[in-house]
């Protein structure tokens, strides 16, 4: 066990640090947000939505003129999520669930083919690889739990060679629980052989918070304006810059 120092903070007997992906580590902003508008304009053009559809599907997906919600489903749900958030977009404009179920599964996997990979877009934030390897001591281990895919969790680490670095890395499977529920974050803390209670959350959004209180996790650490968005509130601390974070010799 060490002490992680947050700022002029220090939190002892920690074992281990588990990190969100996206807002957190990767800077996924644009992308999500150019995605979400794709999957908006290739759904209604399938189901031949009028004017109306494709605002409607953005407001689903927490987009909007002034840029993505940080909390909304894009910026914080899974793939599924945003399937049903869309299907029931649908719904509601009078279509029928069996009908276009498919059609959304079929516009959001022509979106990803066109895209060809997410890595490329999904830059890590300064300083991100330097307060990995700063990090990467004996006892601690290093986590990544994502909404994300498995497959797109490992293409960013590997991609940006991140992955020396980390521990042990998790996406979210379709048909598996997404954050806030415990139980991903549970099988990780099991194969990394480390306490809940000894292990420390950070990230950039509510579901990491609340996943931290479901867990009765050591701690929740947000990031804050350099990343792009407000601290979320009820955070145990707050970091400015990767500088912040440290394990205290």
């Amino acid at each position: 066990m060490v002490q992680i120092r947050c700022g002029p903070h220090l939190i002892a007997d920690i074992e281990a640090i588990v990190f969100d992906k996206d807002g957190t580590l990767a800077d996924s902003r644009g992308l999500l947000q150019r995605t979400a508008i794709a999957r908006a304009e290739a759904i209604s053009t399938a189901v031949g939505g009028g004017d109306d559809l494709t605002p409607a599907l953005l407001d689903c997906f927490g987009v909007s003129a002034q840029g993505i919600d940080p909390d909304g489903l894009m910026a914080a749900g899974t793939r599924e999520a945003n399937r049903q958030g869309a299907v029931a977009v649908l719904v509601q404009a009078g279509y029928a669930a069996e009908k276009v179920t498919d059609v959304v599964a079929e516009c959001f996997a022509a979106v990803n083919t066109a895209r060809n990979g997410k890595a490329a877009y999904t830059p890590p934030f300064e300083g991100t690889a330097a307060m990995l390897q700063r990090l990467h001591h004996n006892p601690l281990k290093i986590g990544v739990l994502s909404s994300d895919s498995p497959a797109y969790v490992e293409e960013f680490l590997s991609y940006y060679a991140l992955m020396p670095w980390v521990d042990e890395l998790r996406g979210t499977a379709p048909g598996e629980p997404p954050k806030p529920d415990p139980t991903l974050l549970i099988e990780m803390c099991d194969r990394l052989q480390v306490a809940i209670s000894r292990t420390l959350i950070v990230g950039d959004s509510w579901a990491d918070l609340a996943l931290v209180e479901q867990a009765a996790a050591a701690g929740f650490v947000s990031v804050s304006e350099p990343w792009g968005r407000h601290p979320v509130s009820g955070a145990t601390l707050i970091i400015n810059h990767w500088d912040d974070l440290a394990v205290d010799a």
